[in-house]
């Protein structure tokens, strides 16, 4: 008789990076809401701590918006409108859209070029994405937006490989070197980080609200109270296994990792 043992883990030799010593905070988000649902308390937190966060929306959203009556150009003025005040409540400072079509059909080497420009345009230290390995997950414009992020982040210091914009690139050329330090994944069940939010949930539960365009009223207070439940959850999880402080009520999960082990184990 064969015994098969489960499959072994082998750690990293790169240390978790600290993304709270990170002031300069990229988030690449498939949706106009992801990043606050999976990650607004940790991001408010940041903001807190003195840190710079540019939004990077892919996807325009539209297919999400409930009201059938607006044409697209009402229904995106609807979706600017709730970010922009969801953004306000978490201290948000720079909202960018790249409008690739929601739930549709686009290339990753269309969108790359435009990851590589965000990326050499604001210079960030640490970058925020769904993780495109959670091992649940069927909408293609959550892995697919995690996975071009994930290689966007190991690929950007590249110089041949050109971004959509010549003049940043020759702006990045002659710049300083830049390289992020810390690549977070939202949406995981893989977590590295447990990110205590106590401090910031009524931020977080107050800018997830405002998303009208995309639920209805009763489906809102339904969101929140389900996203209290996960960050109850999470803590618990953190607190038994020694990685947040006894008495934290509400955490989130990142994957957070040196971009370096993004390319061959490390």
């Amino acid at each position: 008789m064969t015994h098969q043992s489960a499959p072994l883990r082998i750690p990293s030799l790169l240390p978790t990076p600290d993304i709270f010593s990170c002031r300069r905070i990229l988030v690449i988000q498939p949706h106009y809401d992801d990043a606050d649902i999976a990650a607004g308390g940790t991001l408010a937190a940041l903001v807190d701590a003195g840190a710079e966060i540019r939004y990077c929306t892919m996807m325009d959203d539209l297919v999400g918006v409930i009201d059938e009556s607006l044409n697209d150009e009402a229904a995106a003025a609807s979706l600017l409108r709730d970010q922009r005040a969801a953004a306000k409540i978490i201290g948000i400072q720079e909202l960018t859209h790249l409008n690739y079509p929601d739930a549709g059909n686009w290339s990753r080497f269309d969108v790359r070029p435009d990851l590589f420009r965000e990326i050499r345009d604001f210079r960030p230290d640490a970058i925020f994405a769904a993780d495109p390995w959670l091992r649940v997950e069927a909408h293609r414009d959550h892995w697919e937006a995690g996975s071009i992020a994930a290689e966007a982040a190991i690929l950007s210091g590249i110089p041949k490989l050109a971004s959509s914009d010549a003049a940043i690139d020759a702006l990045w050329r002659a710049a300083k070197p830049n390289d992020a330090r810390a690549v977070a994944f939202f949406y995981t069940d893989e977590p590295t980080t447990f990110s205590p939010i106590d401090a910031t949930w009524e931020r977080k539960a107050a800018a997830v609200s405002e998303y009208h365009a995309q639920f209805t009223d009763d489906e809102l207070p339904q969101l929140v109270k389900t996203l209290d439940a996960k960050a109850q959850l999470v803590a618990r999880v953190g607190v038994e296994a020694g990685l947040l402080p006894a008495g934290t009520k509400r955490a989130e999960p990142l994957k957070v990792i040196d971009p370096r082990a993004l390319h061959g184990a490390r």
